[in-house]
C-alpha cells in the first residue's frame, strides 16, 4: 500500500457502506475517460520498465527471472474505479432520520459480506473506494489497484507533461509493481499462491539487498528523538527505490521516442531529469506534528515522507546528474541500496 500522505496504515479498512455511490458521482466529475487512458498507458509503460529491468539483471538466474516475468505478466491492472458498479437500489434512504439512513446502508453492507459466503471470489471487487487518496497491491489476487482519488493532482494531472506525471504517480505505479517483489511480495506467485519460485542462490542474493534497504533505513529520526527500525519498513522503503527506479526508466525511453532525452530543457530553464525529482518531492510535502512523528516511526511499516524522498534519490545515480551531487555529498550514500 502507498500510505500516501494521510498517513494511511498497511491494513485492510472496513469497506465505507454506500462508498461506490459516492464514488460513481466522483468518477463523473473529476476523473474523465482520457485521463484513464493515460494512467493505463503509463502503467503498461513501467512494466515493460520492470521486465527490461528483471533481465538486465546479474544477480538472478534465468530460472528465477522467468518466473519473475510471469508474475509480472499476470498483474492485473484496476485503474480508478470497479469494472461494475455496485447496485444499491435496495438501500432506502430519506431525508427524516439519518440514523434510519445509517441502518439501511449497514444492513445492506452485512448481506452483502454474507451472500458472498461459499461464492468464488469476485476479482472484480475493490477494497477502497474511487475517491480515496491511496492505492495497493493485492499479493492474492496479483492485481495493482489506483483508485481516482489519487489520480488527481498532485500526483496526476492531466494538463501537465510527462516529466512531472512519472516523478509523481509514476512512482506511485512503480511502487504498488514492486509491492508483488518486495519482501513480501515475492513470496507469492503469479496466482496469488504461497510458494517458493526462487533458487536458493537468487533468495539469498535478495536477501542481501534487502538488508542493505533494512540497514540504510534503521536510523535516527532526530525530529521524534527515536530510532526506525529498518526491517519495519523494508517492503514499503524497497517499493519506494524500486518504483522510482522504474518510473525513471519508463521516462527516458518515452523521451527517447520523442526524439528527447532527460537532459533537455524544458522553456522553465530546468530539465526533464531535474522536473522528474522535482515533481516526486512535491508530491511527498507534508507536515508532521513531532508527535505522530513518533508514532509513525515506532508503528508504521511506511518511513516518513522526509526519508521516502531524501533516501531514495541518495541512492539515485540519476539524482546525482540531476543537481551535479558530487561523491561524499549529504545527498549521495556512499553505499548505495537497490533491489529492484
Amino acid at each position: 500500500m502507498l500510505g500516501a500522505a494521510s498517513p494511511a496504515l498497511r491494513v485492510r479498512r472496513a469497506p465505507v457502506r454506500v462508498g461506490e455511490a459516492l464514488g460513481q458521482a466522483y468518477v463523473d466529475r473529476a476523473f474523465p475517460p482520457d485521463s484513464k487512458a493515460r494512467t493505463i498507458q503509463m502503467v503498461h509503460s513501467i512494466e515493460v520498465a520492470l521486465n527490461a529491468d528483471i533481465q538486465s539483471l546479474s544477480w538472478m538466474s534465468p530460472a528465477t527471472k522467468e518466473q519473475a516475468v510471469t508474475k509480472l505478466k499476470g498483474i492485473e491492472d484496476k485503474i480508478g474505479y470497479p469494472s461494475h458498479w455496485r447496485d444499491y437500489s435496495g438501500v432506502k434512504v430519506a431525508r427524516d432520520s439519518y440514523l434510519n439512513n445509517v441502518g439501511q446502508a449497514s444492513s445492506f453492507e452485512f448481506e452483502r459480506w454474507v451472500a458472498k459466503v461459499g461464492k468464488p471470489v469476485d476479482r472484480s471487487e475493490w477494497t477502497m473506494t474511487p475517491p480515496t487518496i491511496n492505492a495497493y497491491y493485492d499479493p492474492q489476487l496479483n492485481t495493482i489497484n489506483f483508485p481516482a482519488g489519487i489520480l488527481q493532482p498532485p500526483y496526476f494531472d492531466s494538463a501537465k507533461d510527462d516529466a512531472v506525471n512519472y516523478g509523481a504517480i509514476g512512482m506511485v505505479i512503480g511502487h504498488e509493481i514492486i509491492h508483488g517483489f518486495d519482501d513480501q511480495g515475492r513470496k507469492f506467485d503469479a496466482h496469488g499462491n504461497l510458494r517458493d519460485w526462487w533458487t536458493p542462490a537468487d533468495a539469498k542474493a535478495y536477501d542481501e539487498r534487502g538488508k542493505c534497504i533494512s540497514d540504510e533505513y534503521t536510523q535516527e529520526v532526530p525530529e521524534a528523538g527515536v530510532k526506525q527500525n529498518g526491517k519495519l519498513t523494508q517492503g514499503e522503503d524497497t517499493a519506494d527505490n524500486g518504483g522510482l527506479h522504474l518510473a525513471i526508466m519508463a521516462l527516458d525511453k518515452k523521451l527517447k521516442a520523442e526524439g528527447k532525452s532527460l537532459d533537455t530543457k524544458g522553456s522553465d530553464g530546468w530539465t526533464e531529469r531535474q522536473r522528474f525529482f522535482l515533481s516526486y518531492a512535491n508530491s511527498w510535502c507534508t507536515q508532521y506534528r513531532p508527535e505522530l512523528i513518533r508514532t509513525v516511526v515506532l508503528t508504521n511499516p511506511h518511513s516518513i515522507p522526509k526519508y521516502r524522498v531524501n533516501n531514495v534519490v541518495a541512492n539515485m545515480p540519476e539524482f546525482q546528474q540531476a543537481f551535479s551531487c558530487k561523491k561524499g555529498a549529504p545527498m549521495v550514500h556512499a553505499n548505495a541500496c537497490r533491489v529492484w
